[in-house]
């Protein structure tokens, strides 16, 4: 699996992954008890302070977790505690695939 080293990356999970679910940014922002413009700003790459809280928040309304690789060594940190083993893994090369061709997501 790749790494998640901007906050562009990091938000354009949380877009991908909203989408893949059929959730609305504004129905997302009200369980995360967040605006939808402070989510866009997520999405988008434009949130630099936006705060672990939320964004594990996020995770677990989703039914995502994350993961930190500790010296090499990967360490789980549930954001959720129903996650269940039919919850898709998804590999960041495969959230960034762009279908119309031409730049992915996280290039500008």
């Amino acid at each position: 699996m790749g790494r998640v080293l901007t906050t562009e990356m990091a938000g354009s999970i949380i877009r991908r992954v909203r989408e893949e679910r059929s959730m609305s940014r504004a129905e997302l922002a009200r369980k995360a008890g967040i605006g939808a413009r402070t989510l866009y700003a997520l999405e988008v790459g434009e949130s630099e302070n936006f705060g672990l809280g939320n964004y594990l928040k996020l995770l677990e309304i989703l039914g995502l977790s994350l993961s930190v690789d500790v010296d090499g060594h990967t360490e789980g940190i549930a954001a959720s505690t129903t996650n269940t083993p039919e919850l898709p893994v998804l590999e960041l090369a495969d959230i960034w695939k762009n279908p119309l061709g031409g730049k992915s997501h996280g290039s500008k």
